[in-house]
């Protein structure tokens, strides 16, 4: 890749930032491919969007295939459903390859995410179970945009599919939780109202019309009311009740005493079938001293859970024994929840791209995008889009660091010409702040793509330079990035990797062998080396002897 500029404290440079943000423009197969000899298994989430097949839209096919029904599909605009009965085929082959790079370049605590739409979902989630593996899906989420399609000539889609899958599940599965998004202001309305116990209070439609009015206060002092625990849940669940909250929120509608916010939840045996004896052993009332009533299956939790919760005050009894005790959960203990299969969001961007002065096409909604990295990501966690478009991935991710003090980044890859005037300057004034909103820190850096490392004709292409030559024979060899280091070797030493010593003896515009003068030269101590050059003059008996590999250039270096 070449660097074009660095974009850092709202200034353009021609140094690189070094940041570790990056908006590359060109071809994304070809951009993952630059990409994978530094950030093979390094990638902790991805984020796309990529084209959703619908049979309305054009897009650009481009890949680099040698299968001759393929080659004529190069460089060419996929004609529209009906139009073009290799619509799919297509859609399919420019996704497959990207998919198994973007699967190399995922660590393997990272996660994959996916938007797509009807037209593609079901061709998509068969590639990504070939390519990640069904043990690795984590499962669909249901975007609800709340606004159904109004040009539809059949079912009315107001949904949007979202696949998720990893590179590992059994890595990330303790991380498919999120924060209950409004237990906070939930937890601060309830410390609020409680501290309004034992003072006076007066109906705040009252207060407002004597305010209002000029009304004799002596109004206010004949309907006062001293707050107590009853006034303070009547208060709190008229609240609950006006909030937009999801079913699970709301059912955290109660205070106890010590002013902590709990709901009740049943303690039955989840299934058909009955659960083992001694879950059935009654608990006793603690006031009238007598056995409570069993579910009919049995309780959900052994005789030593149920003591357990006995003992933290987490088991809430009725008036008396005829009423089945319930578990106690105390919202403060149990913030985090199970990520939902359905997201509702109805929100638009227009609003935001009217203050921030550039023309988006169809982009992610931006709270959307902040909300979902937000449950995926962390410190110092890389993102990479390759289908980035507008940029919303690398605004969010931005955001996000500002929001929560941390240091992720983003790789944005897009192939479009508005990948500097639409992908970039998004970025730019993203950091400089744009209509009302304050700018955002962050910098980056903007890369072309650069010279391909290989010519039509097979050969290497000497004008992307032997450094980047050098680093992708040695991921191709390592699946390992190359760290130059000062060493004693000669200077066609790539590195050594799992007791096997690599060496590149290459030389623009000349004809490389290996003979034992080179052997000679080779200073590194390993049970196998792995030599590359145009031609071996060794015989076959050395080759035994010194446990060497010899690779030819270019034949034998891997194609990605």
């Amino acid at each position: 890749m070449e660097h074009s500029y660095g974009f850092n404290n709202g200034k353009q440079t021609e140094q690189e930032t070094r940041s570790g943000n990056k908006i590359i423009h060109g071809d994304n197969l070809e951009a993952l491919k630059a990409l994978l000899p530094e950030y093979a298994g390094r990638i902790k989430c991805i984020y796309i969007d990529p084209p959703y097949n619908t049979g309305n839209e054009s897009w650009v096919y481009n890949d680099n295939v040698n299968d001759p029904k393929i080659k004529k599909w190069l460089n060419s605009i996929v004609g529209k459903e009906g139009e073009d009965l290799n619509r799919h085929d297509k859609w399919c082959c420019m996704m497959y390859p990207r998919l198994k790079l973007l699967h190399d370049l995922l660590h393997e605590n990272g996660i994959i995410i996916i938007h797509i739409d009807e037209n593609a979902y079901s061709s998509l989630h068969l590639l990504l179970i070939e390519i990640f593996g069904k043990s690795n899906e984590l499962g669909t989420i249901i975007w609800d945009k709340k606004n159904p399609k109004g040009d539809a000539k059949k079912i009315s889609y107001q949904h949007e599919s979202i696949l998720l899958f990893s590179k590992n599940y059994l890595n990330v599965k303790e991380e498919l939780v999120r924060k209950k998004k409004n237990a906070i202001a939930i937890l601060k309305k309830a410390e609020q109202l409680f501290s309004k116990i034992g003072k006076t209070q007066y109906p705040d439609d009252l207060a407002e019309a004597v305010k209002k009015y000029k009304l004799p206060k002596t109004i206010l002092e004949a309907n006062s009311i001293k707050a107590d625990l009853e006034w303070v849940n009547k208060e709190f669940r008229q609240w609950i009740k006006k909030q937009d909250f999801s079913g699970g929120e709301t059912a955290y509608n109660t205070i106890d005493p010590q002013g902590d916010v709990f709901q009740s939840v049943s303690m039955a045996w989840p299934n058909k079938q009955l659960a083992p004896d001694d879950y059935f052993i009654p608990l006793i009332h603690p006031v009238t001293g007598k056995s409570c009533s069993v579910p009919e299956r049995g309780w959900r939790f052994p005789p030593k859970s149920m003591a357990e919760l006995l003992k933290n005050n987490e088991i809430l009894f009725g008036e008396d024994e005829t009423t089945q005790p319930r578990r106690k959960y105390i919202l403060k203990n149990n913030m985090d929840e199970n990520i939902s299969s359905v997201m509702r969001f109805g929100g638009s961007d227009d609003k935001f791209q009217t203050e921030i002065g550039i023309k988006l096409e169809n982009p992610k909604p931006f709270a959307f995008a902040n909300e979902i990295l937000s449950y995926f990501t962390k410190e110092d966690d890389i993102i990479l889009d390759s289908f980035a478009g507008s940029g919303t991935t690398g605004h969010a991710v931005l955001n996000l660091n500002m929001e929560d003090k941390q240091n992720r980044k983003f790789i944005l890859v897009e192939m479009m010409d508005y990948a500097e005037k639409t992908t970039a300057e998004r970025i730019r004034r993203a950091i400089h702040g744009f209509g009302k909103t304050e700018g955002i820190c962050g910098s980056f850096d903007f890369y072309e793509l650069g010279q391909p490392l290989f010519l039509e004709d097979g050969n290497l292409n000497e004008a992307a330079g032997v450094p980047k030559i050098r680093q992708y024979v040695y991921y191709a060899e390592t699946k390992a990035p190359l760290i130059e280091t000062k060493h004693k070797d000669n200077k066609h030493f790539l590195g050594k990797h799992n007791d096997t010593a690599y060496y590149f003896n290459y030389e623009p515009g000349e004809a490389t062998t290996l003979d034992e003068a080179f052997l000679a030269a080779m200073k590194a101590k390993a049970e196998r080396y792995v030599i590359y050059a145009d031609r071996c003059l060794l015989t076959k008996k050395i080759i035994k002897e010194r446990h060497v590999v010899f690779k030819k250039i270019p034949r034998s270096i891997t194609r990605f």
